[in-house]
């Protein structure tokens, strides 16, 4: 084959760490000058033109448009020399790495079918849980133990699951299996309890007057109350998001309240006002 130049995912920001394909300005076997726009990429902080750093000829593209979330110095497309046959161009051994790229994102599409017992679940179970409203007390205690909180009956204000609840079903536990208190360490038991928590925790959504996650609405008709669009977050709005993150658990927060007395300004507002 025809030995190929290496086009690798540059750093287009002082921060990127991973760039989207936006488009190819240039075709397979089309021919590239040294500073020519190859493609457009989106860093975290806008659209950059990408520009060749050799002569030659577009022989491969190897990450086609609309990919997401490609490394820094993988391997997007490959060039050859002028003159040389870019159809029998020779893709290097290492293109593992970018068809790598490909197999993470496959894996992504794949792996929730895969172990799907334990991410979906998680996610109900983590549903159950805002149904089911837990004090923080609780929660640790229910985590710690492995206990599911959707069997018993909270007794707080306002339905809320408290600490006193927590422990009653800790003792009722230990009552009927004390053995079962060392295992719980292990994550093979907790997924039995995770399972079925899936069909008690869409028990429980159908109880309560709306879901806890609402419909996504369908594209193309006007959206029906309670129901949310959902729209892919752009490289820059995702680290807008991170960094607000970083700014709410990073820093300390205080918050004051203070209560006002404000008749006499009412009455006078109103005296103001005839």
């Amino acid at each position: 084959g025809t030995p190929a130049i290496k086009v690798l995912m540059p750093a287009l920001s002082p921060t990127m760490e991973e760039g989207n394909i936006v488009k190819w300005l240039k075709k397979e076997g089309e021919m590239v000058n040294a500073g020519d726009a190859l493609c457009e990429i989106e860093t975290d902080k806008a659209v950059v033109t990408m520009e060749s750093s050799d002569d030659g000829i577009l022989a491969k593209i190897l990450v086609e448009e609309g990919s997401k979330n490609i490394r820094l110095g993988s391997l997007i497309g490959l060039l050859v020399e002028e003159g040389q046959d870019w159809k029998q161009v020779e893709i290097p051994a290492d293109v593992s790495d970018p068809s790598s790229l490909a197999p993470p994102a496959a894996a992504l599409t794949l792996t929730p079918s895969g172990p799907s017992v334990s991410a979906p679940p998680k996610l109900e179970h983590h549903l159950g849980k805002l149904q089911v409203r837990l004090s923080p007390a609780a929660r640790n205690i229910l985590e710690t133990h492995g206990l599911d909180p959707s069997n018993a009956t909270p007794s707080g204000p306002r339905g809320i699951f408290t600490k006193e609840d927590a422990l009653k079903l800790l003792q009722e536990k230990q009552k009927g299996k004390p053995s079962e208190l060392k295992p719980v360490v292990s994550p093979a038991p907790p997924q039995p309890t995770v399972v079925p928590s899936v069909s008690q925790a869409t028990a429980v959504t159908s109880a309560y007057p709306r879901p806890a996650v609402p419909p996504v609405s369908t594209p193309g008709q006007p959206a029906a109350p309670g129901t949310f669009t959902e729209i892919p977050a752009s490289n820059i709005r995702r680290v807008i998001a991170k960094r607000l993150t970083e700014s709410k658990t990073t820093i300390p927060h205080a918050y004051a309240a203070a209560d006002c007395d404000i008749d006499a300004i009412l009455k006078l507002r109103n005296q103001l006002a005839k």
